[in-house]
């Protein structure tokens, strides 16, 4: 082997199905942290009482946020109530799906078991502000009182 091509060796993450234990250790990190989230919402109904915060967003300007309902849509999806988790937030599958793609991506980087490209560029996040602030506006408009959070009881 050249000394060129060891160097290059020497850099190339694990492959060969074998990663370092600290480095799928620590790509596996946020699974337990996730489901003890989940957990806690699915056991405790955020509907009788708030399990977070209030949003500040809300509490400044009286609107709804993108994230407003997040807690009450998690709730009702892990109870099979799926026309309840679009009611308390629509975008709860979209911001499922992305953060399942960035951690996939992130995982396989680490481990270099796969290559799954990284959510990110210039036009990635030019339509995700787009979605938020659209979602944002078209929740917080008279009459469209669906794509607002229920209330808490």
């Amino acid at each position: 082997m050249t000394a060129g091509a060891a160097a290059v060796a020497s850099r190339a993450p694990a492959r060969a199905g074998r990663a370092p234990v600290a480095a799928l250790a620590a790509g596996l990190a946020p699974v337990p942290i996730v489901a003890s989230a989940v957990a806690v919402v699915t056991v405790d109904s955020p509907f009788s009482h708030h399990l977070t915060p209030p949003c500040p967003f809300r509490a400044i300007t009286g609107l709804w946020c993108p994230f407003c309902g997040g807690t009450r849509a998690v709730w009702a999806a892990t109870h099979g109530d799926f026309r309840l988790m679009l009611h308390a937030n629509a975008l709860l599958p979209v911001y499922a799906l992305f953060a399942l793609w960035a951690w996939m991506a992130f995982l396989g980087r680490l481990t270099g078991w796969w290559r799954v490209p990284a959510p990110g560029g210039r036009a990635f996040y030019a339509v995700a502000v787009a979605v938020l602030v659209g979602f944002t506006v078209v929740r917080n408009l008279p009459g469209l009182g669906a794509l607002a959070p229920p209330a808490l009881s």
